[in-house]
This record gives structure tokens, C-alpha cells and sequence, in this order.
């Protein structure tokens, strides 16, 4: 059935829209070349061009024929999101966008469009450091990230990610000349553009929706940033404090506490950037107390954590200990990172204390992550659970409240027990072939307790026969010649001939199993 283009655009209004972020982001009207092609799109919309077209429903994909100075096809995928076009373009070319413009101009102006687009390449902030004090450079930093507090939802990753490089482009002009100087300064520079990227970041990488490219996009950039920051914070705790940078160090720990401790979401980053600045540049014991007093006045939802960290930190463990019994189990997240830090300095202590707390609440707040996240938290939490005072039945029973996705972990967990007989049974369930699982795992067991390895075994190579191939039946062949080494092991030559004898009299009728398994000499 022919359907009609205002239909086609109002089934993909949302894939549509994407494909004019990517446009918006990627061409710049600054850009000779860039502000060429997007004006012969609009040229060829106006003059019709966009002729004969056919949609495929199955494929979610449309293919338009373009008449200008030679005809050629570009073709949209609604479904992968990816243009083509028969001019061989490798990015995107004139008639692919052509297209795009002439499914929104559908419903939309494109001429407005169009008139934005332009806008935006007029407006060039010109920004520049009068004074070498921490207020003009916090009000010149403030002013080069404005363009993120006015970024749409709809801009997406992509749209983000243009602003964010562009700011790039200009905070050079304002970094000092001086080296002495450039360390600070990266440090003021990354905790503005954190704090001010911070809303959007939360509510994109924080949604338990599908992991798409565009989260891989910003996880990549927010660890970039970070790198950076870190890079600042050892340069600068490498060299002695210039007399004239106190009033920007001061101001430094009001940027770090604004960002860390007021911020919500995304806890881990921020807690790595207090660790970072609290055990690397400001570490003596008056900085110390300093924070703790100003964190025991403070009302933030994290403040007890941070608190908690600047007590391990200090030495004071009787407050310490005070903080650990108020702990709110609720906050499981956040207690989990400083779990984490406390178990990479070696005070396991302080683990078994967080996780002996936490442990009721770990299967609820295990239901509440994102598919994709469980695998790993489960394998972190056990190792956790592992430095405290936790038996391994409380463990186990953890486990099995999991789900699937932690049959990884528990896989792990039954086999550094021994516990062969549940190990390859959870195998049999979780695992499509013996291919799945890793081999010196299974030659392990299948040494250390071959009785509870052989049903697994077994039903893997039965599973082969029913392929009815000859490649089939050779694995299954090398099987069972694995499973008779460990009969003749234990001393079972009685049991596993009359194994044998019972396969070869079920499958009479596969002459080219019979075969193989005569080649493979099976009887002991």
C-alpha cells in the first residue's frame, strides 16, 4: 500500500526530529563548505525536487529519488537511524538531508529552522580576563558555559556535545600564559563546566532506559573531564603554593563543595573528585578540619558520606565510628562507593561495618538498577561481602534473590567452593552450550568431582547428536572422550561402558554417529 508522505512523517515525527539535531550539530554556518550543502538541500526542497519515493513498512525505511543536475536515490533508515545515498558521500551529503528537510517542512517550518541554524553562527561570545582574581575568572568561566543552562532536552547527546566543544574552542583564549598559573585554572574551568553540565548529565545517564549510543557518547566525554581534572589536581599538588594563589585556593574549596557535596546524582563522580582533592591537594590536618567542620554544618542529602570520608581520612575514628552506626542504609549507592574506597585503602574494617548495614537492603536496591548494570554490582557486592563478617549462606541466599543476571557472579562463587554438583547445574541452565563456559573452569571440575560434571556433559552432547551433522557428532565424540579419561581416572571403566553401549543402542539408526564414535575408540 502507497502511503502518503505527511503519513510517513508522522510515523517517524520522532526519528525526524533526531535526524535534524544531527543535522543542526554537525553543519556550522561559519563553515564555508558545511553552510554549501545545507544550502543546496533547502534549494532542492524549494524546487521540488524530492520526487517519486517508496516506503518499506518491514524495514522502517524510505528511498526518495532526487532530480537536480543528475538524478540520484538517498535512502533514511527509521530503524538504525543511518542516511545513503547513491552519490557515495561518506558523510552526509546534500539529498540525504534534502530529504529530512523535506519530511519536517511536513509539519514544521523549515524556513524558521533555517533561520535559527543561521543565528546560531552569529553569535560569537567574546569573553576576556580583565583581572587575575578568582571573581573574574569564575564570572568569565560562568559566561562561556551559559550556552548549557539554555541547552533543550530534545538537543540530546549530540546537541550536547556540540555546545560543549565549542566552549572547548574558546576557553583557550581565557587560559593564562603563565604554566605556573594553567593547573588552577583547569581546575576552575572543569568544576564550571561540571556543575553546569551536571542537570543534563544526571537525567541522561542516571534514566534506567536502554544503553544507547548517545550515554556511551557522554559517559565518554564526563570521564574525560574528569581525567582531566585529576591530571589539574596532581600538577598543582606537585609544586609549592604560590603566596598569590591563597584567595584562589580559597575560593577552589567553595567550587569543590558547591559541585561534589549540592550536586545530586551520578554519586560516584562526585565522590571521586573530593577523594581526589582531599587526599591529593589540600591534606593537611588544618584543611581537614576545615572541611569537617564546614560538612557538619551542611544539610545536603551526602553530606554524612563525605563527612564520614574526610573522618577515615583525618584519623578520627571515634567520629567515624558515630557516623558508620547513623548510617542510612537507604542510601545504598553512595555508601557502596565509599565501601569501595575504604576496601582499595585497605580498611576493611570500615567495609564490613558499611556492608554488615547494607546487607538487608542489597536485593531491593538490586532490583531497582538498570539490567545492564546488575552483572557487575552483583561481582563488586560479593567481593564485599567477602572482607565482612557475612557467612556464605547469607551470600548464597543473596544470590538466588538476584536473577539471571547474576548467574555470572554465583557461577564464580559455587565453583571457588567447590560446590561442583550446583555450579554445573547452574551451567545447564544459564549456559547454551559448553562452549559458553570457560574451558579450564570445566576441566577443573571435571577433575575435581567428574559425578556432578557428567549430567552437564551429557546433555551437551545428546544436544549435538539431534543436529544430525557429522561436524556435530565429532564435538559430542570429543565429549565423551573427555568424560572417559575422568571415568578411567576414578576407577569407573564398568559404569562408563555400559554408558557407551546404552548411547550406541538409542541412536542405532545414525550410521555416521556410529562412525565417529568407533574412530573415537569410546569403551574402556
Amino acid at each position: 500500500m502507497q502511503m502518503t508522505i505527511e503519513r510517513i512523517a508522522n510515523l517517524h515525527e520522532r526519528e525526524i526530529e533526531e535526524f535534524m539535531n544531527h543535522i543542526k550539530h554537525t553543519f556550522q554556518p561559519t563553515v564555508p563548505q558545511q553552510a554549501e550543502t545545507i544550502r543546496k538541500a533547502a534549494s532542492l526542497v524549494r524546487m521540488n525536487a524530492i520526487g517519486a519515493y517508496r516506503y518499506t513498512q518491514t524495514e522502517q525505511s524510505l528511498m526518495a529519488n532526487i532530480s537536480g543536475t543528475e538524478s540520484e536515490f538517498a535512502r533514511l533508515s527509521f530503524q538504525t537511524m543511518e542516511p545513503y545515498c547513491t552519490c557515495l558521500n561518506n558523510s552526509w551529503c546534500a539529498h540525504q538531508i534534502a530529504v529530512v528537510f523535506h519530511l519536517y517542512s511536513q509539519f514544521h517550518s523549515l524556513s524558521d529552522w533555517l533561520h535559527n541554524w543561521r543565528q546560531s553562527g552569529t553569535v560569537q561570545t567574546q569573553l576576556s580576563i580583565q583581572q587575575r582574581t578568582p571573581e573574574a575568572w569564575i564570572s568569565a568561566l560562568t559566561e562561556l558555559v551559559k550556552p548549557l543552562d539554555e541547552l533543550d532536552h530534545k538537543d540530546g547527546p549530540t546537541g550536547f556535545l556540540h555546545y560543549t566543544s565549542k566552549i572547548e574552542q574558546q576557553k583557550t583564549r581565557l587560559s593564562p600564559f603563565e604554566w605556573e598559573w594553567k593547573p588552577l585554572f583547569t581546575l576552575y574551568y572543569e568544576l564550571t563546566l561540571l556543575q553546569a553540565s551536571w542537570p543534563f548529565l544526571n537525567s541522561e545517564l542516571s534514566s534506567n532506559d536502554s544503553y544507547h549510543y548517545g550515554k556511551w557518547q557522554l559517559t565518554i566525554w564526563l570521564n574525560e573531564q574528569l581525567s582531566e581534572l585529576k591530571a589539574g589536581i596532581i600538577q598543582l599538588s606537585s609544586k609549592s603554593r604560590l603566596f598569590e594563589t591563597d584567595a584562589f585556593h580559597l575560593k577552589l574549596k567553595d567550587l569543590i563543595h558547591l559541585f561534589a557535596v549540592q550536586e545530586d546524582g551520578l554519586f560516584s563522580k562526585r565522590f571521586e573528585v573530593f577523594r581526589l582533592v582531599y587526599t591529593e591537594l589540600y591534606t593537611d590536618e588544618a584543611e581537614l578540619s576545615e572541611a569537617i567542620d564546614r560538612l557538619e554544618n551542611e544539610t545536603a542529602p551526602d553530606a554524612s558520606l563525605f563527612r564520614a570520608f574526610l573522618y577515615l581520612t583525618s584519623g578520627r575514628f571515634d567520629e567515624l565510628d558515630r557516623e558508620l552506626e547513623a548510617l542510612d542504609p537507604t542510601a545504598v549507592p553512595q555508601w557502596l562507593a565509599f565501601a569501595l574506597y575504604a576496601k582499595e585503602d585497605e580498611d576493611f574494617d570500615i567495609v564490613q561495618s558499611i556492608m554488615l548495614q547494607l546487607l538487608p537492603h542489597l536485593a531491593d536496591y538490586y532490583q531497582q538498577l538498570a539490567s545492564r548494570n546488575r552483572s557487575a554490582f552483583a561481582e563488586d557486592i560479593d567481593q564485599l561481602l567477602a572482607l565482612s563478617d557475612v557467612s556464605e549462606e547469607q551470600r548464597d541466599q543473596l544470590f538466588q534473590s538476584y536473577g539471571p543476571e547474576a548467574n555470572r557472579a554465583y557461577g564464580q562463587f559455587l565453583f571457588e567452593r567447590s560446590r561442583y554438583e550446583e555450579w554445573a547445574a547452574l551451567m545447564h541452565l544459564t549456559r547454551n552450550s559448553v562452549d559458553m563456559i570457560d574451558s579450564n573452569s570445566l576441566k577443573t571440575a571435571l577433575a575435581e568431582d567428574s559425578r556432578a560434571v557428567f549430567p552437564l556433559m551429557h546433555a551437551e552432547a545428546l544436544k549435538l547428536v539431534k543436529e544430525k551433522n557429522r561436524d556435530s557428532y565429532r564435538r559430542a565424540v570429543r565429549l565423551w572422550k573427555q568424560m572417559k579419561t575422568a571415568a578411567k581416572r576414578d576407577g569407573r571403566n564398568e559404569f562408563w561402558n555400559r554408558y557407551i553401549n546404552t548411547v550406541r543402542q538409542q541412536f542405532p539408526r545414525l550410521r555416521a554417529l556410529m562412525e565417529e564414535m568407533e574412530k573415537g575408540n569410546l569403551l574402556l
